[in-house]
């Protein structure tokens, strides 16, 4: 029984370490960074995290767990925003809400895993995404003019 326990131990060991590496989100910006302005941009941000009206940035959203992160988010007009796809599927970036588009929307576009795609928010107002895939995947951006 001991020669059993023994073999057992360096597999259980390293399936442990593989699965740990597998949860963690050390190597991947966290919600913060992936919303934060980048680096040499104005420390302004409002204290939720979101770059403040009076800052351009380069803004990012994260699409993960079939959710977009941040959902809500508030920008300066003229401002960049990336959406990558961190999830293994597709998803799209559709102006829209519960998975259905508005008509003409400013941006409807589908990215693949590992994909990205910017648009540029120039018009002040608000601006609901959704997932024409995932219905349920829905996001609020106000653009502050």
């Amino acid at each position: 029984m001991t020669r059993f326990r023994t073999a057992l131990l360096p597999g259980f060991l390293v399936t442990s370490l593989l699965l740990a590496g597998c949860g963690s989100d050390a190597a991947s910006p966290s919600a913060s960074e992936a919303t934060t302005p980048s680096a040499g941009a104005s420390e302004a941000a409002a204290s939720d995290g979101q770059p403040s009206a009076s800052e351009t940035a380069d803004v990012r959203v994260r699409i993960r767990n079939s959710a977009y992160d941040p959902t809500e988010l508030t920008i300066p007009a003229g401002t960049e925003v990336t959406f990558l796809n961190a999830d293994g599927f597709t998803h799209t970036v559709t102006e829209g809400t519960d998975g259905q588009p508005v008509d003409d929307p400013i941006v409807d576009e589908d990215i693949d895993q590992n994909g990205s795609v910017s648009v540029t928010f120039d018009e002040p107002g608000t601006y609901n995404i959704t997932c024409k895939i995932h219905s349920s995947m829905n996001m609020t951006i106000t653009v502050e003019g």
